[in-house]
């Protein structure tokens, strides 16, 4: 275990004058007072197992003292007299007052007694499920007050603590990962763990039917699919979090009208994404597109195009699943609103003999619905098209509206002073 507070010994007598409830005002014959009277204790940051010293008046009165969870009976005294009280204290005992057991009746400190507490953490599971309780073992268990996982999950109340064992239920919201303990006392500690606590996550056996209907119910199996707090479809922005029925082995959802085909995602409470090996297939789709005389992007850039650098403070990501029109990859586009060309490409010299039009299917994202860009094939030549928002839509650019170029060398998408984002697809010669 890494200690960040390794050395803090604390000692010295506490001087402080506790004042006491006043059980009799009784004086005796030689004019003493019967009052039990507590007036101080120590030594400040004393031991488990240490003697400690209680001091005041008609100390040998006394027939127990009480700490917090622990309680010494006047056998248990190492010594006892008029003046003062000697006694071990007990493992158990925790910070807090103390009380002098009398017969005429109770006396609390004000003050609170602390100790030096060497908190030692033994033994911390290698792996757990969200929501079961483990067990923490060590020493002193009893004096951690809170316990963290990854992603600053703490937790504070406990199921049980005692010396040696510490037992709590692990956050749904917790992610692999060390764990942190902070420790109370007179010098409190942050322990670390040696080894990572690795949590569980939900995964995917399967799920049908598939191919399926935008509409119909779809059914996951799994394991821990209990930890699943949402599923995200392509095509969502957000996961959706409304199921027909859960259980550990089995999810069913109904599958979103804006759902696109593609890959489903887990995502748990602890915000862990696990996508399927499988893509969804949708029925009633799109239809496929008609094939390309000249590809220059169609699940990758091909025939020699190349992604350059463009310009402005958008983006693009040509390797994304996110939105796919055919095939299994699109352009994910993002738009600063600058006038920048976000998207460019060249390199490939596409020469468009028998060839048309200029093809592009382009879906646009919330907020983009009828926004302008310009496709730009040469410095000077450029064409507007509009975007349609939440829909793929197939643009066929008239090469006339182009200069009727021979060769088409380059290819930018500039947004025209708006941001947002678009996906394109399937872009070459027809």
């Amino acid at each position: 275990m890494k200690w960040f507070n390794k050395q803090f010994l604390l000692y010295g007598i506490l001087s402080v004058v506790l004042w006491s409830t006043v059980v009799s005002c009784e004086k005796k014959d030689d004019g003493t007072s019967d009052v039990v009277e507590l007036l101080s204790f120590g030594p400040a940051g004393v031991k488990h197992g240490d003697d400690i010293r209680i001091i005041g008046n008609n100390m040998d009165k006394v027939t127990a003292v009480e700490f917090v969870s622990a309680t010494v009976e006047k056998a248990g005294f190492t010594s006892q007299s008029r003046e003062v009280i000697v006694l071990t204290v007990p493992q158990a005992a925790e910070s807090g007052q103390i009380r002098l057991k009398t017969a005429q009746g109770d006396i609390t400190s004000k003050a609170i007694i602390n100790f030096e507490v060497p908190v030692v953490i033994a033994d911390v599971p290698l792996s757990a499920k969200p929501g079961d309780n483990i067990t923490l073992k060590g020493e002193y268990m009893n004096w951690i007050n809170e316990v963290w996982f990854e992603r600053g999950v703490v937790v504070t109340e406990f199921i049980s603590r005692s010396h040696t064992e510490l037992v709590l239920q692990v956050p749904l919201q917790a992610q692999s990962g060390r764990v942190v303990f902070s420790a109370g006392g007179t010098e409190p500690l942050v322990i670390e763990s040696e080894d990572s606590l690795h949590l569980a996550l939900p995964a995917i056996t399967e799920f049908a039917p598939n191919p399926a209907e935008r509409g119909d119910e779809l059914t996951i199996t799994g394991t821990d699919l209990d930890l699943v707090e949402g599923i995200l479809f392509k095509g969502l922005t957000a996961p959706l979090t409304e199921f027909v029925r859960k259980t550990e082995t089995e999810i069913v959802v109904t599958i979103p009208e804006d759902a696109n085909k593609g890959a489903i995602t887990l995502v748990s409470y602890s915000n862990v994404h696990v996508e399927s090996e499988a893509g969804l297939e949708l029925l009633g789709g799109l239809p496929p597109l008609a094939p390309l005389a000249a590809v220059f992007y169609d699940d990758a850039l091909q025939n020699g195009w190349q992604k350059w650098g463009g310009w402005g403070g958008g983006s693009a990501d040509i390797d994304n699943d996110d939105n796919v029109r055919d095939g299994d990859k699109a352009i994910k586009v993002v738009f600063a609103g600058d006038w920048g060309g976000a998207l460019q490409m060249g390199g490939g010299n596409a020469a468009t003999t028998g060839s048309t039009h200029l093809v592009l299917s382009i879906l646009g994202m919330p907020g983009t619905a009828d926004k302008e860009l310009n496709v730009i094939i040469a410095e000077g030549v450029q064409t507007i098209v509009t975007i349609t928002e939440g829909e793929w839509t197939e643009y066929l650019i008239p090469l006339s509206d182009l200069g009727s170029p021979e060769v088409v060398s380059g290819f930018t998408l500039q947004d025209r002073g708006w941001s947002g984002t678009i996906y394109v697809d399937h872009i070459g010669l027809r």
